[in-house]
């Protein structure tokens, strides 16, 4: 079982659910469980005599033809996401496990896991995705950020109201500032918006470059508050009503590597012991309500 686990790149129960479901089509029982493992009773011996040579040519044309190393592993995701995230951290994971072999494709566009050959997916949702798997990795917050010279030129932020005074730059849908100034009760009828980017790395980049101030998630901004070419502006912030999640087929959730990857997405994701305190209290309220951050 366990060396039948190992050549499928999947679980030991993984393969006595495939055991049962064939078992449960052909209506007989075509193996026999002992401490020893398992063996093929004689109608098994029967089938598999008959069945064997056509399953072994098939098998030999898709290993020649299509079969990938058993631990690659091929992710699909947005470009902010693998810009911000993957890039900057599957070195650290290919250290640790450099025997899984990482593949990333970056579209705007939903990868369809039934039909490509895609094992995961990182979607930004509600984590519902018929006749698919999802796993949370997190939720990320919306920061108030700028360049530093910026901030320097048009004095300091006090209060939410404060942002009127700055040329604000919307995300692709245009309606998260106004969202933001209602959740703090502000009338924004004078704000002034700069363009508007369809990609969320082009709202970033802008806000590098001291073209406004922007709401960009946590996720995303990360580095750069690090490096300094950011700076946080006001200290508020609530996360979005959406999340990230590892989407994919069932089958897939089953693969180890693929386990392994997700284990180390949610610890570079998860956030620091101050801010999770915070994450968790306000995850529940009201203010959540209509954010979406693609």
């Amino acid at each position: 079982m366990q060396d039948a686990a190992q050549e499928l790149g999947v679980t030991p129960g993984a393969i006595s659910q495939r055991i049962r479901a064939v078992e449960e089509r052909h209506g007989l029982r075509l193996f026999t469980r002992s401490k020893k493992g398992i063996a093929l009773t004689a109608a098994g011996e029967k089938l598999h005599a008959e069945i064997g040579a056509a399953f072994s040519v098939i098998e030999a044309a898709h290993r020649k033809h299509f079969a990938k190393p058993r631990n690659a592993i091929r992710i699909n995701a947005a470009p902010m996401f693998a810009y911000s995230v993957l890039v900057s951290g599957l070195g650290k994971f290919s250290e640790l496990h450099p025997n899984i072999q990482l593949s990333v494709e970056t579209e705007n566009r939903l990868a369809d896991l039934r039909s490509e050959p895609v094992d995961l997916a990182i979607r930004h949702g509600l984590g519902d995705y018929p006749g698919l798997v999802s796993e949370w990795l997190c939720s990320p917050e919306l920061f108030l950020v700028c360049s530093p010279d910026l901030l320097t030129r048009n004095g300091p932020l006090e209060t939410p109201a404060d942002c009127l005074r700055y040329t604000l730059l919307p995300d692709a849908t245009g309606k998260d500032w106004s969202l933001w100034f209602r959740a703090h009760c502000v009338d924004d009828s004078g704000a002034r918006y700069g363009t508007v980017f369809k990609d969320g790395f082009m709202t970033l980049r802008s806000a590098i470059e001291g073209q406004g101030l922007a709401l960009l998630s946590d996720v995303y901004v990360r580095e750069h508050l690090a490096s300094g070419r950011l700076v946080q502006a006001l200290d508020v912030s609530w996360p979005t009503q959406f999340a990230y999640y590892a989407v994919g087929l069932p089958h897939s959730f089953e693969r180890p590597p693929v386990r392994a990857l997700i284990t180390w997405l949610k610890h570079e994701l998860s956030p620091d012991p101050v801010r999770r305190g915070c994450h968790e209290f306000c995850v529940s309220g009201p203010a959540r309500a209509g954010f979406r951050l693609d």
